[in-house]
């Protein structure tokens, strides 16, 4: 009997940690809500360490975009190809599980298009070598950065969040 009743307490234990490990799950992957800002825009919270990771890889962003429509007037699609893998999906890295918990789901996921974007963008650039289809992509990829400005706008975090 001793031996049931330990093992109750190890399915119940087991069941605790699981709804714990889902909840945390949750919270990273849905990430914060968003309020509403003066200029109409969603406000996301940041605390300033992880503010400045996101406008640095935005600025990283910026930076592609500038080489790429540089290697673009030259016709040069191996540049093409080497700036846009330089933000791919490989330059994601290690994301602290704070920001990813100030981050709403919308935002990451978008973020992790363009990501992809600019892989696929280096790919069809090295493949395909056409200009023109590089150039359709690249703005397709400024699009979804137009639209993510238009959309949120970073505010200081609170201890609360």
């Amino acid at each position: 009997m001793d031996t049931r009743r330990g093992c109750g307490r190890c399915w119940l234990l087991l069941g605790v940690v699981v709804l714990l490990a889902a909840a945390i799950g949750y919270r990273l992957l849905t990430g914060a809500h968003t309020h509403t800002g003066s200029d109409g825009r969603a406000e996301i919270a940041l605390a300033p360490e992880d503010r400045d990771l996101v406008l640095a890889e935005m600025r990283t962003f910026l930076g592609a975009v500038q080489g790429i429509t540089d290697a673009l007037t030259k016709e040069d699609l191996q540049i093409v190809a080497q700036q846009a893998r330089g933000v791919g999906a490989a330059a994601i890295g290690q994301v602290p599980p704070s920001l990813m918990q100030a981050l709403p789901l919308e935002f990451k996921t978008l973020g992790r298009s363009v990501h992809a974007d600019f892989d696929q963008l280096a790919l069809d650039a090295e493949q395909l070598g056409d200009p023109a289809n590089s150039l359709q992509q690249l703005s397709g990829i400024l699009g979804k950065c137009v639209a993510c400005h238009a959309t949120y706008r970073f505010t200081a975090a609170t201890d609360g969040r």
